[in-house]
């Protein structure tokens, strides 16, 4: 068994408006006990949970603020950002046993671990562990309705909801839209158009029943997207996704399998009408042997005793 701190500048366990990173280390922190290790999670807000120990830090803090509150039995840790990097220098040569995981972008100093191989690339980056969901959350259904799916922060212009509306009118099939509103796109803050419906902000088992009856889920992002949980957890439930061959796209969807990678809006229309090609089971064996919590923290474990090894 081993001891391990998960440091992270935002709540643990999240709360219903925290966003992914924060949902990956929960996961990752319960997986990781669920297998048999000690965890502590510190952040500045949280409370203990069923599966690890919550330790308040106030940011920022000192080096020595810092190992004043650890634990004495931590032997691994791994940063999810919010320490500055000089503590964070000082921090690993206390602690070899250190990743400090990019969620994002790029974090100062050494033992990065990034969550694609493109996200890795962008930075120069070597070490990848992708992300993994808790595959049991989801409700698999190979009896789809008739809709597409957009679930995204939909404010985001980048993540695409304006040409995931224009192919749906294409197409003229019906698109829910989740993830807030845009005040440029009208059809995500009013029922404007007849085939657009937007529902604003999901969670929970409503999230989970649209995921498991859409069509497909359509990713028509417009910036090099270092992951894309999303996209895992439409496949675990058992939905196609389409998106545009950007970011970590071409790693999470196996093209012609588990959904389509697109250039265009007309591929994307194009794969609208293969649709059928695409078995419901074949994207949930997928993104189970692939993205699922316990593969995550099974490689974390890896990349954990390789850094304390010094095998890195």
């Amino acid at each position: 068994m081993s001891v391990i701190l998960h440091i992270h500048d935002q709540s643990l366990p999240p709360t219903e408006s925290s966003g992914g990173s924060n949902r990956l280390i929960d996961w990752l922190a319960i997986e990781q006990a669920k297998q048999g290790h000690k965890v502590y999670a510190m952040s500045p807000s949280g409370s203990n949970t069923e599966f690890y120990q919550h330790i308040k830090i106030s940011l920022p803090c000192s080096l020595e603020e810092l190992l004043a509150i650890i634990p004495d039995d931590v032997e691994y840790i791994e940063h999810h950002g919010g320490i500055e990097s000089f503590v964070i220098d000082g921090l690993l040569e206390s602690f070899p046993g250190c990743l400090q995981v990019c969620h994002a972008g790029k974090q100062e100093g050494k033992n990065n671990v990034f969550i694609s191989k493109s996200h890795a690339k962008a930075h120069d980056g070597k070490v990848v562990a992708y992300n993994g969901v808790p595959v049991d959350d989801y409700i698999f259904s190979s009896d789809k309705d008739n809709y597409l799916l957009f679930l995204a922060k939909v404010k985001r212009s980048k993540k695409g909801v304006d040409t995931a509306i224009k192919v749906a009118k294409k197409v003229n099939m019906p698109l829910v839209v989740a993830g807030g509103s845009r005040l440029a796109n009208p059809e995500t803050w009013f029922r404007w158009h007849p085939k657009i419906k937007p529902i604003g902000y999901v969670n929970g088992t409503e999230k989970f029943e649209l995921l498991s009856k859409a069509k497909a889920l359509l990713v028509p992002i417009k910036w090099e997207e270092p992951f894309g949980l999303t996209i895992v957890e439409a496949m675990l439930s058992g939905t196609p996704v389409i998106a545009f061959n950007r970011g970590a796209m071409a790693e999470l969807i196996v093209d012609g399998e588990t959904g389509f990678l697109c250039e265009t809006e007309d591929d994307m229309i194009n794969a609208i009408a293969r649709l059928d090609q695409v078995d419901p089971q074949r994207c949930r064996e997928h993104a189970i042997i692939h993205f699922s919590a316990q593969q995550m923290c099974l490689r974390h474990i890896e990349l954990l005793e390789k850094a304390k090894d010094g095998s890195w």
